[in-house]
């Protein structure tokens, strides 16, 4: 009679341990289920109230939990002798650069929207050795040598970024980063000997707008271009001279338009 009962027991636990590791492997396999990059993406919708919608469907391009990693790298520079604005003024010699490189990282918390946090280094510098301005009259004549400019700033920014998938192959899309930057920088502007040791440090806080678009080279490997279109922001500058605290001024102001010289490009590692 015992060993009936010990089989029936044994038995008994055979069973539940099937049952238990079967409810495992279905809770398994529903969190490796496929995503399918380019699916389109269903709209809320409210039964009781119908609304058109607009034209653009919405795919799938970068699916929750991926993280990416890349930098983003933007350069322009102009001289006095290939630019058509210059020749209004005579004898004009100058030359000037803008360089920007900011890595990033990011992290998708939904389907097709990223948080991500950005550093970025900016250097520009422009220089004048020679001009001559002569505003249409013998009187407003004014002669300009050896002027020099430069600008070092760090930037940090925290940024939200939402995608739209335009094909159903998860390859192409366009995004707007919605980005709370802080920047410190240092300018210098130099003409003569009294402002060799003279220069500018600024603070600012600015919440700004890029939209851009994203294209896929690889499975992990896209491409963006992204141009600014201003923001609103806070600014403290002061000025020193030979080390000591000349002047100081606090605004803010808000300006949206497009902005050539905040044209990037990068390049994206997704993990």
């Amino acid at each position: 009679m015992k060993k009936y009962i010990l089989t029936i027991i044994l038995l008994l636990c055979v069973a539940s341990v099937d049952t238990l590791y079967a409810q495992e492997q279905t809770r398994a396999k529903a969190k490796r289920e496929t995503i399918k990059l380019g699916e389109e993406m269903p709209h809320k919708s409210n039964s009781t109230t119908h609304r058109k919608r607009r034209g653009l469907t919405q795919h799938l391009i970068i699916p929750k939990g991926e993280w990416q990693v890349g930098a983003q790298i933007s350069h322009v520079s102009m001289s006095s002798s290939n630019s058509e604005y210059a020749l209004l003024i005579n004898g004009l010699d100058a030359n000037g650069s803008l360089t920007k490189i900011a890595p990033f990282v990011s992290y998708a918390f939904k389907n097709n929207q990223a948080i991500g946090l950005r550093f970025q280094y900016t250097t520009a510098d422009a220089k004048i050795d020679a001009a001559e301005l002569d505003l249409l009259s013998d009187d407003l004549e004014f002669e300009l040598e050896n002027l020099r400019g430069k600008l070092t700033s760090y930037q940090t920014s925290l940024y939200y970024r939402v995608y739209v998938g335009l094909d159903n192959k998860g390859r192409i899309g366009l995004f707007n980063d919605v980005a709370l930057g802080y920047t410190n920088s240092k300018t210098s502007f130099r003409y003569n000997a009294q402002t060799e040791n003279a220069y500018t440090r600024s603070n600012q806080l600015k919440l700004s707008l890029h939209p851009g678009i994203v294209v896929f080279a690889m499975n992990n490997l896209s491409t963006h271009v992204s141009i600014g279109i201003g923001g609103v922001s806070y600014n403290n500058t002061k000025y020193y001279r030979d080390g000591a605290l000349v002047g100081k001024r606090d605004f803010s102001k808000a300006n949206f338009k497009l902005d050539i010289l905040d044209i990037s490009i990068g390049l994206s590692l997704h993990l």
